[in-house]
């Protein structure tokens, strides 16, 4: 199953590539599954899904804020990963202020919090990262910081709750074909794993270009 699908991503991609249409900008390249057979009704179908690619992201660094303690924030502030580090003063500080916490909800891919400070986090940020489909992320314990910068700066996020559909970026139009299939392919394996029949529950994928019309992956020879 995997082969042949890696085969018809590397041609959906190929496919996606050819387009000479030139932008002002880089464009990405994005990944759909359209899933079905599975009832969204039910808590324990939905769920959202961070996935580390392969390849990164071709350049385009997920911005990562850190949340924590005056020790790890020392440490945190040195990590060029991290874009920015909040610590407790300027957490509560945070608290009913809903324009500052929706423009730093708005500003950072992944928030990554020092467990000690993940109720005030919840209580300052919860609503405005809820309402843009992100949330904090607790750091386990004992984790290495610089490791954990590093992953989550090439990490995407799918989030399959209101729609049975997985969609996310998996690299640049600069990047190399193969490069591209493998990161299309742990987006994929990772969606299947999360679904009760697995790729059977996959309906259709698609790529595209930002700006392109999408080309479908052919999933059956």
């Amino acid at each position: 199953m995997l082969r042949a699908l890696e085969a018809n991503l590397a041609k959906a991609i190929e496919e996606v590539k050819k387009s000479n249409r030139t932008r002002k900008f880089k464009q990405s390249i994005e990944l759909m599954i359209n899933i079905e057979g599975i009832d969204l009704k039910k808590p324990e179908n939905r769920f959202v899904e961070d996935i580390e690619l392969p390849h990164g992201l071709g350049g385009k660094k997920r911005k990562i804020c850190v949340i924590a303690t005056p020790a790890l924030a020392s440490e945190a502030k040195k990590i060029p990963e991290i874009d920015r580090v909040i610590e407790r003063d300027e957490l509560e500080a945070l608290v009913g202020n809903k324009r500052a916490a929706k423009k730093i909800a708005s500003q950072y891919d992944y928030f990554l919090v020092d467990p000690p400070l993940m109720g005030l986090t919840a209580k300052a940020l919860g609503a405005a990262l809820g309402g843009r489909g992100k949330r904090p992320i607790p750091i386990p314990p004992g984790a290495n910081i610089v490791d954990l910068a590093k992953r989550y700066s090439r990490t995407v996020t799918v989030n399959v709750r209101k729609n049975p559909q997985a969609m996310c970026m998996i690299g640049v139009e600069t990047m190399d074909e193969k490069s591209l299939v493998e990161n299309a392919l742990a987006v994929v394996s990772k969606v299947a794993d999360r679904l009760e029949k697995h790729f059977d529950n996959i309906k259709s994928i698609y790529v595209k270009k930002t700006m392109d019309k999408p080309v479908k992956v052919v999933l059956e020879e």
